[in-house]
This record gives C-alpha cells, sequence and structure tokens, in this order.
C-alpha cells in the first residue's frame, strides 16, 4: 500500500532540540503517516530506530550549541577558547605571581656569617590533604652577627637552572632547536612558571643571544629578534617565534635556552614559621651546606603575600575587551584605565587628572577570590612590595609610546580602608545562630571581597542588606552601622581616587 504525502505543508518546531523532544516529534511525524501504528513497543524496530535518530539530533543540536557559545567571550566556557579569543582581542591573561616574604636566619655560631642573594629556602604545605613542598629564594645578603639574626627578603619559586636537568648556568633550560621553519613554538619544560619570569636566548654560532619579549609579533619586521609568551589552559607555558614577516626566524639548527622562575600561585602564601629549611646556598657543595646548616636556622615570622593564580575566566571576560575599547592609544582617562588593566598582573587601575599633560594611575594587583591577602601590593606596613613595584613599571612601560606627547604618567599605590559594619538580623526557625552568623559575616566578605571592589567606589547600606536578605537563613536583615574603621554611624561609603574599602571579618559586627 502507498501512502500519498501531505498535502498540507509540514510545520518544523525547531525548539525541539533534545532528545525527548526530538523522539516524540519523530513518532507524531510517523503516526500521522501511518495512523495505525501506536508507536509505544520499545521493541519495535522502528521505534528503535527513531530513538537513534533522536540520539543524533539531540547530540548535533549539543555541539551547534557548544560551538555558538565558544565563540563569544561572553557564553564560552573551555578556558582555550576564553584565551584565544583574548588573543584576538590583543589581551594577554596574567599567570602566576609570587609571593614575598621576610626570612629570619639565626646564627648560633661565634663567627659571623654571610648568607648570599640566591640562596633557597623550602617548607612543606598542606593542600587538600596533600603534602607539597614549597621554595623561596632569598633577593639579597644576609650577614649574620654570631649568635644573633638578620632579616632579609625572598620571593617564592626557584630558577629554571636549580631544577631542570638541560639546564645551562647562564642561558637556562634548552627548550628546542629551530628547524627554520616559521611560527616556532616551543613550550618551557617546567610549570608552574612566574609570570614576567621568561627570558629567551638563541644560539648564535659559539654564543647566545638574547631576545626581547613583545607583546604581537606583528608589530615587528622580518630582521627583529622578538618572541612571545603565550598560555595553554593547562597553564603550560610557550615561546613563540615570528615568521621572517613579522619577527625573524631563529636560524636553522641553531638551540633555543630560556630562563625562567619555577613557582608562583596562592600555595606561595604560606603562613608563620613554615619555612625552615636550608635547601641550597650559591657557591657551597653539599658538604659545606650541611655544615651550615648545624649553625644556621631559618624561619619566617611574618605571613607570606603576593602569591596568586592565572587569572579566572571571570577575569578574563571582563579584562579582554577593555584592550578593544582602548584601541591601544591612551586620550580619555578611561582609555588609561582600560589600557592599565591589560597589563599582566594589574587587576584594577582608576586615572586621574586636572590636566591633560599630567595623569596619576593608581593600581591594585590581581588577586582571586579566595586569596587571604589583606591588602595586595602592600606589606604589613603599608609599603609597596616588589609585585607592585614590578608592575608600576610595567604599567609605566607599556602606556609610554601610547600617550599624547607631552603628557607625564604617575603610576601610585592603593590606599586599604577598613570598613566597620553591624548588622541586625532575624533569622529563620530552622537555623542555628551560629551558622547564620557565619552565612552573614562570608556573605559580606565575598561580596564586597577585593575581586568586586574598585576604587573610587560607593557603597550604600542597602547594597549590604540587598545581598544579606538573599540568604536562605534570613527573615530580615538590616545595617545599623556602617563607616569608615575609626568612624561611627549609618552612612553611605565613597572612596577617594585612591582608596579601596576593605571588608574583614573582625570588623564584621552581627546579632539577633
Amino acid at each position: 500500500m502507498t501512502v500519498q504525502p501531505s498535502s498540507i505543508p509540514i510545520s518544523v518546531n525547531y525548539t525541539s532540540r533534545d532528545y525527548y523532544s526530538l523522539r516524540d516529534d519523530l513518532i507524531t511525524r510517523v503516526k500521522d503517516r501511518l495512523p495505525n501504528w501506536a508507536g509505544t513497543d520499545e521493541a519495535d524496530f522502528a521505534v528503535a530506530l527513531i530513538e537513534a535518530f533522536a540520539y543524533l539530533g539531540d547530540l548535533i543540536a549539543y555541539y551547534v550549541d557548544r560551538n555558538a557559545n565558544e565563540n563569544s567571550i561572553y557564553t564560552a566556557t573551555q578556558r582555550n577558547s576564553l584565551l584565544n579569543i583574548a588573543q584576538t582581542y590583543g589581551y594577554i591573561p596574567a599567570g602566576y605571581r609570587q609571593s614575598y616574604v621576610e626570612l629570619t636566619f639565626t646564627n648560633s655560631s661565634t663567627s659571623d656569617v654571610t648568607i648570599p642573594a640566591g640562596t633557597v629556602v623550602s617548607g612543606q604545605v598542606v593542600t587538600n590533604d596533600v603534602v607539597q613542598p614549597v621554595y623561596f629564594t632569598t633577593v639579597a645578603d644576609a650577614t649574620v652577627p654570631a649568635s644573633s639574626s638578620d632579616t632579609v627578603g625572598a620571593e617564592e619559586g626557584q630558577t629554571v637552572q636549580q631544577v631542570s636537568a638541560t639546564a645551562d648556568p647562564t642561558y637556562g633550560e634548552l627548550i628546542g632547536t629551530s628547524d627554520g621553519s616559521p611560527s616556532l613554538s616551543f613550550v618551557l619544560g617546567n610549570n608552574p612558571v612566574v609570570d614576567g619570569t621568561v627570558n629567551v636566548y638563541v644560539q648564535d654560532g659559539d654564543v647566545y643571544t638574547k631576545w626581547t619579549q613583545v607583546q604581537h609579533l606583528i608589530d615587528y619586521g622580518p630582521l627583529d629578534l622578538v618572541y612571545t609568551v603565550s598560555y595553554d589552559e593547562y597553564n603550560n607555558v610557550y615561546v613563540n617565534f615570528g615568521d621572517g614577516v613579522a619577527g625573524a626566524i631563529p636560524v636553522i639548527y641553531s638551540s633555543v635556552r630560556a630562563t625562567y622562575i619555577v613557582g608562583g600561585g596562592v600555595l606561595g602564601n604560606v603562613s608563620t614559621n613554615l619555612l625552615d629549611t636550608l635547601v641550597s646556598v650559591p657557591g657551597l657543595s653539599e658538604s659545606q651546606l650541611t655544615a651550615l646548616q648545624g649553625i644556621i636556622s631559618v624561619t619566617n615570622n611574618i605571613v607570606a603575600v603576593g602569591g596568586s593564580d592565572p587569572e579566572s575566566n571571570d577575569q578574563i571576560r571582563y579584562s579582554a575587551p577593555l584592550t578593544l575599547r582602548a584601541s591601544n592609544r591612551a586620550v580619555t582617562l578611561q582609555d588609561f584605565n582600560n589600557l592599565a588593566t591589560t597589563v599582566s598582573g594589574v587587576g584594577i587601575a582608576n586615572a586621574v587628572a586636572s590636566t591633560w599633560s599630567s595623569v596619576t594611575i593608581y593600581i591594585a594587583p590581581t588577586r582571586n577570590v579566595n586569596d587571604p591577602d589583606p591588602q595586595p601590593g602592600l606589606d604589613s606596613n603599608g609599603n609597596p612590595t616588589p609585585e607592585y613595584n614590578s608592575l608600576a613599571s610595567g604599567v609605566t612601560t607599556f602606556l609610554s609610546d601610547k600617550t599624547l606627547i607631552g603628557t607625564t604618567i604617575t603610576v601610585q599605590p592603593p590606599t586599604y580602608v577598613d570598613t566597620i559594619v553591624t548588622v541586625s538580623y532575624t533569622k529563620k526557625p530552622q537555623y542555628t545562630t551560629a551558622e547564620t552568623e557565619l552565612a552573614l559575616k562570608t556573605t559580606i566578605i565575598s561580596t564586597f571581597g577585593y575581586t568586586n571592589l574598585t576604587f573610587q567606589q560607593t557603597i550604600t547600606p542597602q547594597n549590604i542588606e540587598y545581598y544579606l536578605n538573599q540568604l536562605p537563613q534570613i527573615q530580615n536583615a538590616q545595617i545599623t552601622a556602617l563607616s569608615r574603621y575609626g568612624g561611627s554611624g549609618l552612612n553611605t561609603l565613597t572612596g577617594a581616587a585612591n582608596e579601596i574599602f576593605r571588608f574583614q571579618e573582625s570588623n564584621i559586627n552581627v546579632g539577633s
């Protein structure tokens, strides 16, 4: 029996994209042609065939959606997609940043001892029940008097010469050999790598020539000895060379080496008295090191701060588009803000000026949501850290060729302003007082934490109440006091151009 096609145009429901909707639509379509067919028997071959088509349709719809999502920086979920899109914007996300600490060396002998710069000290950190070593390297000599102590600064991480079997004492790790082809790319052998510490040397006969890291190869010619650095979704670091048109190609068969610091990240934000082992001292043999360990002890009397992991996906979504908006030139104050935040490691920026010829930019470093650093970029005494100084230098250099002739740029550190918050609440009966008050404090700290704040921000009591009243434990919450530290009353907080508000648990008072 031949069934004639219906003369009625087929109406397709394009919203049916999942397995069950497609299955139901296909069964309905077949039943329109074969009214006596029930389509309810799972053992029916026709039903099995329809289910196979529905499964395939669901799969195709999934990949169509994913493909569309992954092509927009605002909807992409895969980190590799975000990194690729950011690259097309000309934005380079920040990688691992190293923490800083002061080490105290104590000498138990009767003679003065000098601990040279480059000495490595370690400790053990427990993260998610896993014990991991963390290493710090001193940045200056420490002269430790007999039966006394001396303090010196140290940065988290070790040079690649200390950890790589293929490293040269001067030119670092062998990362590859040029085959003369365009657009060569070599991955560094160790991970994590401290952002901004990569230096590349290419063999030139019997010597090595240092090449220059740049942001975009396309800005350079075929003879320029330049390279770029990029990251993949696993935070591996790649060194990329030109194609002979934009940037030179390393001569065929020439070795390529790199020096860099291995380390960085929040792992390095260690607590006090954790760094207690001398690992290596420049110029000392193993036996000499053992002897030194018998008379020199080391510890950190303060918490290490400044370490941060690579930018999160949300941070990339926010920062990358700012590069396009500034069009690589700084004219308006917003241009200065946008360009400053594209410098690797800069999280917040605020440009102010009373005249076009003198612009002051306040900057603060990037941090992850759960970072414990109370004042990023500043030490416990409120002085700029080496991390901040490096960022300030980077911002100044980056903006130097993007500003109007005659414009002077001054980069300044932030001022952190402690706040006092008092909350009066009524909880729902099924929740305990302890868990309710913990939820209130946690919400304030997370919602108004460092990653959500800006310079010159205005915060009202109503802002805070809105988020507190969304909590499942809360029947009603009211802010009864909001002020700067040392003040009182219920106020709207408005920061100055250089100020960032800081919410700490010790300054949050909660009572029912």
